[in-house]
């Protein structure tokens, strides 16, 4: 027997990749994509290449899988978030990806809908005994409704793992994860406090290598025009601070991707050559008209990254996972600046 390249298809247009992210969906074709991956795992280990490998002639890849999650919202339904069904969907999402193989699970925040102090501590407990369940290393950020009534110290102490800012390694990629200041209101939209883009400038300047950086609130500013919450409000979907934290992410010597949650919609939005994606919430309504059941898996090989939601909004979408950074050409000012010159 011998191995499938990488690019190897079977007959229903799946291969190794794919089928990993089949296995881990309650569809009606998973059985058959288990067992197709199983078969390629067969030929690859007859060449002696294992499950998070691929082939390409005769070279082996490392691939790095990352499950993701976020604005889990459990606690109260409301018109458009199912909080009540966000511990059974959350359950569900841990023994799946228990019956896979991933490097490490990150959380991107908002994992509660905010009550006050004692009923959010209980809510966070709730989501923390599910997340302990994993089998894999998982990472969390905070989002503003974690600490509407909680401090993030309390989110750290809760979970016992850290929720600040941070970088560490996912398998073979390298992870940035910046906490900024999340506090928000109706009537107070997102600011950074002091020494929040400083420390986003330190983390990325720190390596050369390509990083993905994580955070609860999207960085790129994209515009929310069809938003259910923020269309009227973008004020409340990206920081007064965004083109401050454009030009540190321009300027930092790695080639970055981006990774939020907090909009609660699937995105992909370039900026200045770095793709930042936005993951739809677990239990958000007002796209589909049922929960999301949205999560999404993220594995990086060579220089492909490749970005797959499952669930009711499903999204799939390769990227280039860049080792040099790519720099565009800034922008040209305002035709009539020009035409003054």
């Amino acid at each position: 027997m011998i191995a499938p390249p990488r690019a190897a298809l079977f007959h229903n247009r799946i291969d190794l990749a794919t089928a990993g992210c089949c296995a881990l969906h309650r569809a009606t074709f998973a059985p058959h994509a288990r067992c197709q991956k199983t078969v390629m795992r067969a030929c690859y280990r007859a060449r002696g290449i294992f499950s998070r490998h691929a082939f390409v002639g005769d070279a082996v890849l490392a691939t790095t899988r990352i499950a993701v999650v976020g604005d889990i919202h459990h606690g109260h339904d409301t018109q458009t978030k199912r909080g009540s069904m966000a511990l059974p969907l959350l359950e569900r999402f841990v023994a799946e990806i228990n019956d896979g193989s991933v490097d490490a699970v990150i959380d991107l925040g908002d994992r509660i809908s905010d009550e006050d102090p004692e009923r959010d501590r209980l809510l966070q407990s709730d989501v923390a005994m599910c997340f302990a369940a994993l089998t894999a290393k998982h990472h969390h950020v905070s989002g503003n409704h974690d600490v509407a009534c909680l401090t993030l110290a309390d989110n750290e102490a809760i979970f016992d793992l850290p929720s600040g800012s941070r970088a560490l390694m996912a398998g073979e990629v390298r992870c940035v994860f910046w906490q900024p200041d999340v506090r928000l209101a109706r009537t107070r939209g997102l600011h950074l406090s002091d020494g929040d883009l400083d420390g986003l400038e330190q983390l990325l300047g720190q390596d050369e290598r390509p990083t993905l950086l994580v955070s609860d609130v999207p960085l790129s500013g994209h515009a929310q025009t069809g938003n259910y919450y923020f269309e009227a409000n973008p004020g409340h979907a990206a920081y007064a601070e965004v083109a401050g934290i454009r030009k540190v992410i321009a300027d930092a010597p790695c080639p970055i991707v981006a990774l939020a949650g907090h909009v609660h919609w699937n995105t992909l939005t370039t900026v200045d050559g770095t793709p930042h994606i936005t993951l739809q919430s677990l239990t958000e309504t007002f796209i589909s008209g049922e929960p999301a059941e949205s999560f999404g898996v993220l594995e990086v090989e060579d220089n492909e990254l490749r970005w797959t939601v499952l669930g009711r909004e499903p999204v799939s979408v390769t990227l280039p996972w860049r080792k040099t950074k790519s720099r565009w050409r800034a922008p040209l000012p305002t035709f009539t600046a020009l035409e003054a010159t």
